[in-house]
C-alpha cells in the first residue's frame, strides 16, 4: 500500500517578517518572472507591474499593476496578519484613488465579515469593479520545501456579472463569443495542459502567456472568414521575429504543419507588430462543432508551447 505524508500549514511570518520590505518585493518579483506567478493564476489575469508603494494621498498602494489584455488597473493590498477594517478601507480608497477596476486584497487569514463585505461589494458595485480576497497560504510536506498557494476565499461571480447587464448591452455576436471561450476556459481548467486558464470574455480573442514578457499566445475567431487561430503574437521585437524566421523549415516540421509568418508590420501606435500562426475553417455559429474547435485550439495552443517557448527564452 501506498505512504502518504500531510500537508503541514506554515505561519507566513516565517517566511515575510516584513509586508512591505519582504512580502511586497517577493509578490512584485514573482508577477516579473517570465512566467506565470500563483497570484496572476489565482486572478486568470496575467499582470505587469506599474509601480510598487505608489503613493495616493497619504497612504501607500502596496502594489499598482496592469492587466496585459486591456490595462485595467489592479491594486494589490497585502498583509502578513489577519484580515481587518483598516486593509479593507484602504484598498477601496486605493483603488479610488488610482480610478482602478481590481482589488486584490491578500492576507493569510480572513474573518467572515471581512470575505462577505469583499462579496457584497462584488454584488453592489458597478460592472467592471472586481474584488478578490485570497488567502495566503505557505504548505510543507515533510522536510520539503515550502510551497505557496493563493487561495480566492471570495471573488466576483461571472453569472451575476452577466445577470446585471442590461438587455441588448451584448450583441449575439458578443454573446457567443463569450460563451465558445467560458467553453475553452473550463477545458483548459479540466486537463492538465501547459495552458492557463483565463477569464473569458465578450471579445473575439482569448490570450494565454507563453513565458516571456513582450510575447503572448493568442487564440482568435475570425466569423467573417469562418476560421479560428492559434497565432504567437510578437507585439514590437522585429529583431525576434527575424531570429525565429532563420529556422522557419526546422519549426514548421517540428510543427508538423506549415505555419502563416506574418512578417513585423507597424500598427496605428507606430510599433511594429507580427505573428506565426495557425489557421482552420470553423463555423463558431453551429455549436455541435464546438467540441472539435475547442480540441483543436488546445492541441495547437500545446504545440506553440512546445515548439516555441524554449526558442523564445533564448531570444
Amino acid at each position: 500500500m501506498p505512504e502518504f505524508a500531510s500537508l503541514k500549514s506554515q505561519e507566513v511570518r516565517n517566511y515575510w517578517k516584513h509586508e512591505a520590505q519582504d512580502f511586497t518585493p517577493w509578490l512584485a518579483d514573482e508577477i516579473r518572472k517570465e512566467g506565470t506567478s500563483d497570484l496572476e493564476d489565482a486572478l486568470g489575469l496575467d499582470l505587469e507591474i506599474i509601480e510598487e508603494e505608489k503613493s495616493v494621498g497619504r497612504y501607500n498602494v502596496d502594489i499598482l499593476a496592469e492587466v496585459v489584455d486591456d490595462n485595467r488597473k489592479v491594486v494589490i493590498e497585502n498583509q502578513l496578519n489577519t484580515s481587518n477594517h483598516d486593509h479593507l478601507g484602504k484598498a477601496i480608497a486605493y483603488a479610488s484613488g488610482v480610478d482602478a477596476d481590481i482589488i486584490a486584497w491578500i492576507s493569510p487569514r480572513f474573518h467572515d465579515e471581512h470575505r462577505d463585505a469583499v462579496q457584497w461589494l462584488n454584488e453592489s458595485s458597478r460592472e467592471g469593479v472586481d474584488l478578490f480576497a485570497i488567502r495566503l497560504e505557505v504548505w510543507r510536506i515533510g522536510e520539503s520545501k515550502p510551497a505557496v498557494r493563493l487561495n480566492p476565499v471570495a471573488e466576483p461571480s461571472e453569472w451575476k456579472e452577466k445577470a446585471q447587464r442590461s438587455k441588448g448591452e451584448l450583441t449575439e455576436t458578443k454573446k457567443l463569443q463569450e460563451e465558445f471561450w467560458t467553453e475553452f476556459r473550463d477545458i483548459i481548467e479540466e486537463r492538465s495542459t501547459a495552458l492557463s486558464a483565463r477569464k473569458p470574455k465578450p471579445q473575439h480573442w482569448y490570450n494565454n502567456p507563453i513565458g516571456k514578457t513582450g510575447f503572448k499566445l493568442t487564440f482568435s475567431i475570425n466569423s467573417r472568414d469562418e476560421e479560428i487561430r492559434t497565432s504567437l503574437i510578437i507585439p514590437d521585437d522585429a529583431e525576434a521575429y527575424w531570429q525565429l524566421a532563420e529556422e522557419k523549415d526546422e519549426i514548421d516540421a517540428e510543427f508538423k504543419e506549415n505555419l502563416s509568418w506574418n512578417e513585423p508590420e507597424e500598427t496605428r501606435s507606430g510599433k511594429e507588430r507580427s505573428k506565426i500562426l495557425a489557421t482552420r475553417h470553423a463555423d463558431i455559429t453551429n455549436k455541435n462543432n464546438w467540441e472539435e474547435y475547442l480540441n483543436w485550439l488546445l492541441e495547437h495552443g500545446e504545440r506553440f508551447h512546445e515548439v516555441f517557448y524554449d526558442r523564445i527564452q533564448r531570444l
